[in-house]
């Protein structure tokens, strides 16, 4: 975790995440892109920690942000997404 931390801010660290993540969760970032084309690279990697089932401490220290912060970027994403208000933001991302 602690390997992942020092480096998951870094974009070239980034981009060797986002391959790896690719191999393993096949087609998910088309699928995931086909809901919607507003989303930020910032975005996705939030919900790449998601459907990591990372819980909020753990994303929120890896993104280097508050879970205050988290809690607005999920409810963002959730808009974004277009999600129903019952709707759970972890399940949808599981479900793809």
């Amino acid at each position: 975790m602690q390997e992942i931390h020092q480096s998951f801010t870094h974009d070239h660290d980034w981009e060797h995440f986002r391959h790896v993540f690719e191999q393993v969760h096949q087609r998910f970032l088309e699928k995931l892109k086909s809901h919607t084309e507003q989303l930020t690279s910032n975005d996705i990697r939030l919900i790449a920690l998601l459907k990591m089932n990372l819980n909020s401490a753990e994303i929120a220290s890896l993104l280097g942000v508050s879970q205050d912060s988290l809690r607005v970027l999920r409810y963002r994403l959730r808009k974004k997404l277009n999600l129903a208000q019952g709707e759970n933001l972890s399940s949808f991302i599981q479900s793809l």
